[in-house]
């Protein structure tokens, strides 16, 4: 691996995540748009869509030539004609009756005369044009309802954060609505999006868009329009991108949209189909029926190789974090001859550990990297940790499910157990700087690696909260050769299961705390490179043997009865130090577990494929009351603990 540590660069984990750099676009000029709007008129549409339509249009001229010759959306039943083109983000708004939705809605005919009014589904216009219609009874009416369409896609597609970094990426489907008021109100069009509510809904919680705004000021006012469009642009003139601040460069992102924009219809000769009918088919074949799903496994292994491609260029500042060759071992695309040629390791606990290292290792700089990599698929801005673990166990798994004929039963749980240990914290202290065992000419033997963890636990590391490098790196290859082992010696926790439903970074984080278990790990490696059977070995490193005199093989249950997470019989220290230690392991235990209940619970949907009960219903207050007493209490017992060592170390430092 290539050591980047003399970088200086200063990055931090604050620093302004790289993003996207729109062009500048100018506000139109007022000939350009009435040119866009005789070109639209074209199409027989009405003059309230005409005239929404081209005050949208970031560039007109762009969109007036596209019109010439539109491109054909085949759906069922019929054809869309469509201008491919960027519209304004103030002129957009989210299906008033997204499908999305279905679950949530009111409807009439239970609704009680102390509610408010229902709205119905959009129609198709009565002139035979591309546009829906929708009949409502006041202004209020469609206001409140895309109001409670944004608030809630915004709730359960968040997509704001990812938008701020990247702007939107693919083009939403939209489609002109015309609003028909039932007291009198003047009628007014829209553009909403059949395809994309989540995305427009999500920058308009950016730039701070009410929907009201949109329909009912900008929508019938050009000249408000232009000039919200207009600040924006004057800003980015006068300012340059670089002048702009973080928060500004978001919303200049967010500004405009990529759009499909529908301006005609044709149904297929023997159908007669209606247009709203066509849209409502177009949406079903997008998100109610849509193509299979690539699935987790497939996704992380696309988003692997955009990963590896971003650690193997270098940086504006620094040197790639892996070299070509690297790139191809952990990918996986490279042979065993070449690897032994290449002076790499040929075993898969290595392998697996320069793996985690550097995709996991390294912390914040590390992870930014990967990151890049993730996004450059998902335009997601702050991936999770746990995908960066499942990107780094998909590279892992590469040469184990090769051959395989039953590769997804092997592989499934393998997966599973994986994933959850290589989130241990301690990983992120991995770095370049540490010496790994197996990786060069100048690394240090498992023995050596066995001896340091030995030193480590002695010191308390692990007990202490945290494993020390040593303890880590053979926890990450032992881990791989319990997962890989059949039966498997180290498996997901179980709920309901029995009493320890511990995690498999917890048991592992308990296993490498004690020299028993240290010994153990070095023993698993051992084996597991010879090809052998795992065994269970005593607080000496020597085998246990069953009754009849045979080794006792190492499985789950054996591994977490002997290292329970709190003092085990083996361990003879009673008071002092490394007691208390011991005893902190155990309230770190249960601290972990407790974040895992709590994540349990707030899991719970409120009905199948629903939203969480808690987040929707709420819980007793009394309840939740008593438990946080509990905890205060607790809170306040272990703050002091802290406040009485930092006290002993100022009177320490103050006699020196």
């Amino acid at each position: 691996m290539i050591d980047d540590s003399s970088d200086v660069s200063g990055s931090t984990e604050g620093e302004r995540a790289p993003g996207w750099e729109p062009p500048f676009w100018a506000l139109p000029r007022a000939a350009a748009v009435d040119n866009l709007a005789k070109a639209l008129r074209g199409y027989g549409l009405s003059e309230g869509g005409v005239r929404t339509m081209a005050q949208a249009a970031v560039r007109p001229d762009d969109m007036r030539r596209k019109l010439a010759d539109p491109a054909e959306l085949r759906v069922q039943g019929g054809t869309l004609l469509i201008a491919e083109t960027r519209l304004w983000s103030a002129t957009v708004l989210p299906h008033p009756a997204n499908p999305r939705e279905y679950g949530y809605r009111q409807y009439a005919l239970a609704a009680s005369g102390t509610q408010r009014s229902m709205m119905t589904e959009p129609g198709s216009s009565p002139y035979g044009t591309a546009e829906l219609e929708i009949r409502v009874d006041t202004p209020n009416t469609i206001a409140q309802r895309l109001e409670d369409a944004k608030s809630r896609l915004i709730r359960d597609n968040p997509l704001a954060e990812d938008i701020a970094v990247e702007g939107v990426l693919q083009p939403l489907t939209v489609v002109p609505l015309i609003v028909v008021h039932g007291n009198g109100h003047p009628g007014c069009a829209l553009l909403i999006a059949a395809d994309g509510s989540s995305r427009i809904s999500a920058v308009h919680e950016l730039l701070g868009y009410a929907p009201s705004k949109v329909v009912y000021e900008w929508g019938s006012d050009g000249r408000r329009l232009r000039n919200e469009i207009g600040r924006w642009s004057r800003l980015v003139r006068s300012q340059g991108w670089q002048g702009l601040t973080e928060d500004e460069r978001r919303r200049v992102r967010a500004l405009s949209v990529p759009a499909r924009v529908v301006v005609g219809f044709r149904p297929n000769n023997r159908s007669g189909q209606a247009f709203h009918t066509a849209v409502r088919n177009f949406i079903g074949l997008t998100h109610i029926r849509p193509p299979r799903p690539y699935g987790a496994s497939v996704e992380n292994e696309a988003k692997a190789d955009a990963v590896l491609d971003s650690l193997a260029e270098p940086g504006s500042s620094e040197a790639p974090h892996i070299t070509e060759l690297e790139k191809r071992w952990f990918a996986g695309t490279i042979s065993q001859e070449e690897v032994e040629a290449a002076g790499l390791s040929g075993r898969p606990d290595v392998r697996a550990g320069e793996i985690v290292r550097s995709l996991l290792g390294g912390g914040f700089r590390t992870s930014q990297r990967v990151n890049e990599g993730i996004r450059s698929l998902t335009a997601k801005q702050r991936p999770r940790r746990e995908e960066r673990v499942d990107v780094a166990v998909e590279l892992i798994l590469r040469p184990v499910r090769t051959g395989l004929s039953d590769g997804a039963k092997f592989v499934r749980p393998r997966r599973a157990v994986l994933q959850r240990v290589y989130r241990l914290p301690e990983i992120e202290d991995l770095s370049a700087e540490v010496r790994m065992e197996g990786t060069g000419a100048d690394s240090r033997s498992p023995e050596e690696l066995r001896d340091a963890a030995l030193a480590e636990a002695d010191q308390g590391m692990g007990n202490n909260g945290r494993l020390g490098p040593a303890q880590t790196e053979l926890a990450v290859k032992a881990a791989y050769y319990m997962a890989m082992a059949s039966p498997m010696a180290l498996q997901r926790e179980v709920f309901g299961g029995g009493e320890d439903d511990r995690g498999a970074a917890s048991v592992l984080r308990a296993m490498l705390s004690r020299p028993r278990g240290i010994l153990q790990a070095y023993e698993v490696i051992r084996a597991g490179r010879a090809g052998e059977r795992l065994h269970e070995v005593d607080e000496n490193g020597k085998p246990l043997v069953t009754a009849e005199g045979r080794p006792r093989g190492l499985t789950d249950a054996l591994v977490r009865h002997a290292y329970s997470g709190g003092p085990a019989p083996l361990e003879t220290a009673r008071v002092g130090p490394k007691a208390a230690a011991m005893g902190w392991a155990c309230v770190r235990e249960s601290v972990e577990r407790l974040y895992r209940d709590v994540d349990g619970m707030a899991s719970v949907p409120l009905e199948e494929g629903g939203p969480s009960f808690v987040s929707e219903e709420g819980w007793d207050p009394s309840r939740v009351r008593e438990v946080r007493e509990t905890l205060d209490r607790v809170s306040r017992r272990v703050a002091d603990w802290a406040d009485r060592f930092e006290e002993r170390e100022r009177a320490v430092a103050a006699e020196q």
